[in-house]
């Protein structure tokens, strides 16, 4: 491991991920809103600059009002009390058992105490969004945050199913030879000779849209680079004598496969699968940019970016640049782990 940090490559594409892996794992737990998908919307305050700071009193749901345990909050986020009511600084007066306010709109509004939710320093609060807010009034941080959870998960799924996959069927086709790697072959040659995002496009429409149905479309199209470095480098070690023992010996097809083959595979998987996870990232975002992906209204970058892109001859082009610059360099992090990886597995460089 310490030879890996030797490399200047891995050492700045580790660095860029975990940025964006801190803050994602705990995702709800840290997100200014953690309501579902960050999705609690305030028109009031939509578009607002980063550091914008606006008070808040939040109107009471009955239907809402259950507490969720902290393990649901991490995962699905935590559904909202009520309504959100922005008003002006040092404009909340109390009146008998009733509040009144001034919005942003300077309007006068008075609600009664049982209608309004309590919080530990009353019923106003006040809430920062540190990177503004969209056009929809929504926390950009936050939906940031859970981009970037949605991002690492689905590269992360989608590395194990076309690893799984390429692996599988490369080893296959190397070892078999004749007409089973004839076949397996042709399958790779035809897979390989269509661009990937094209496959993934043609997926999605079959499949549709969801987390699922990408995670799948996602992991179909980036089996084949796996399969096609996996098969060349079965080929060259069915030859070694180690492998040639144990065929001798009488060993399964399966048992050499999988427990002398595939040992001598994990350099070459590693890399490819740090590369795999950054080609996910990228057919993710641009799925969702394409309206194949994940559907709104979920935190995906890709959506992000496609909801403000108008914004980009605004002086608001911010909306659009810090989904897409998150997208740039968590891609750069793994790619540059990438190129580490293949130094460090690389035997003719001694450097590290």
């Amino acid at each position: 491991m310490k030879r890996l940090f030797r490399i200047p490559a891995f050492s700045i594409g580790f660095i860029l991920t975990i940025l964006f892996l801190l803050p994602a794992i705990p995702g709800y737990l840290i997100a200014p809103d953690n309501s579902p998908d960050a999705n609690e919307i305030v028109p009031e305050i939509a578009n607002r600059k980063p550091g914008f700071i606006c008070n808040f009193i939040r109107i009471s749901n009955t239907q809402n009002s259950n507490e969720n345990s902290m393990l649901t909050t991490w995962l699905h986020g935590e559904t909202p009390a009520g309504n959100l009511i922005p008003f002006q600084k040092s404009s909340l007066t109390s009146k008998g058992d009733s509040m009144r306010i001034q919005t942003l709109e300077n309007e006068i509004r008075t609600f009664p105490v049982t209608k309004l939710v309590k919080n530990k320093s009353g019923y106003a609060f006040q809430r920062k969004y540190h990177l503004g807010t969209d056009r929809f009034g929504r926390d950009v941080l936050s939906r940031l945050i859970l981009g970037a959870r949605v991002s690492l998960f689905v590269g992360f799924i989608s590395v194990v199913i076309s690893i799984l996959l390429g692996v599988t069927i490369g080893m296959f086709a190397g070892y078999s030879g004749g007409k089973t790697d004839s076949i397996l072959s042709w399958l790779i040659a035809v897979f390989w000779s269509v661009p990937t995002l094209l496959i993934a496009l043609g997926l999605s429409f079959v499949f549709g849209r969801g987390i699922g149905q990408v995670l799948i479309a996602v992991g179909l199209s980036t089996w084949v680079e796996v399969a096609r470095v996996v098969r060349g480098q079965t080929l060259q070690l069915r030859e070694k004598e180690f492998i040639l023992a144990a065929r001798i010996s009488g060993f399964s097809t399966l048992r050499i496969l999988f427990r002398h083959i595939l040992p001598n595979l994990k350099g070459t998987l590693t890399v490819l699968a740090t590369t795999n996870f950054a080609s996910a990232i990228l057919l993710e975002a641009g799925l969702s940019f394409l309206g194949l992906g994940i559907s709104p209204p979920a935190p995906s970058w890709g959506i992000m970016v496609k909801e403000h892109l108008g914004n980009l001859v605004l002086d608001s082009a911010y909306l659009a640049i810090i989904p897409g610059a998150a997208i740039m360099l968590l891609v750069m992090g793994f790619n540059f782990m990438s190129m580490g990886l293949r130094d460090a597995f690389d035997t003719r460089l001694n450097s590290y």
